[in-house]
């Protein structure tokens, strides 16, 4: 189950999304609304990877029921990007991305309690440290950027969880990203709608750079890695390789982010 090529996916993934604050806070501090940020993330990770598919001649066609259960996925991982990046506003990047990753911990006990994954001396050992971790981090966070980050693991540990036992689960990787993106921007569509924001323009072509990073790297690479890994070793061995993404935001908010 354990393969190389699924091993290398999840350690991918995980460091790959850990660079959403390098790109993310940029945008942020440039005065883009944080809605109108993640609508672009999706939108033009969603572009890039169409224009993928139909180089590649990728038949388009899902059913209903795929449908449904895509939209259902892209609005957990559409919530952890922008509760996150949210979060971003009220604590520094890196502890908040240590926060969030929590969720293997709860992905782990989802596993376990609902599919009868077996656990060991060893998981049960690293969840007691990452809960006694951030109850060491969290006096000294503020609450709102506290609770944002903390409800970015239910929601991720629900996403990996989903891809792994959803009817889905064996959908080609990137079809699957593709819609899960594209579900996402539309999701952010109707966020900026409802909330009466008008979608605020790119004001430098550095932003624009940013932003087009953001949606390639954090974003399409990211979550492409992380369904195939998801794929190839489970949502378990996957989420506990998400070691990768904290330390990525820690070192790039220590070098890049003051």
């Amino acid at each position: 189950m354990n393969s190389p090529k699924g091993l290398f996916y999840a350690i991918i993934s995980s460091s790959t999304f850990g660079l959403v604050p390098l790109f993310a806070i940029p945008a942020l501090q440039a005065g883009i609304p944080l809605n109108s940020v993640v609508f672009y993330r999706f939108l033009f990770s969603s572009i890039l990877l169409g224009i993928i598919l139909c180089i590649r001649k990728t038949n388009f066609k899902i059913s209903g029921k795929q449908a449904l259960i895509i939209f259902g996925l892209a609005f957990l991982y559409a919530a952890t990007s922008l509760l996150l990046t949210k979060s971003y506003l009220y604590i520094p990047s890196g502890l908040a991305t240590t926060l969030h990753f929590l969720y293997p911990v709860l992905v782990t006990l989802l596993m376990v309690t609902f599919f009868k994954d077996k656990v060991s001396v060893s998981i049960i050992i690293a969840t007691i440290m990452a809960i006694g971790g951030v109850y060491l981090l969290s006096g000294t966070l503020n609450s709102t950027g506290l609770a944002l980050a903390l409800t970015t693991v239910l929601t991720y540990a629900s996403y990996i969880v989903g891809i792994n036992k959803s009817s889905v689960s064996d959908m080609d990787g990137l079809k699957l990203t593709f819609y899960v993106l594209l579900s996402g921007a539309f999701i952010f569509l109707l966020n900026l709608i409802v909330n009466r924001e008008m979608l605020t323009p790119i004001p430098s072509w550095e932003i624009g750079v940013d932003l087009i990073l953001l949606a390639l790297v954090p974003t399409l690479i990211s979550d492409l890695t992380l369904i195939l890994a998801v794929q190839h070793v489970g949502s378990t061995t996957t989420a506990v390789l998400g070691c990768m993404e904290p330390l990525t935001a820690v070192i790039m908010g220590v070098l890049f982010l003051d």
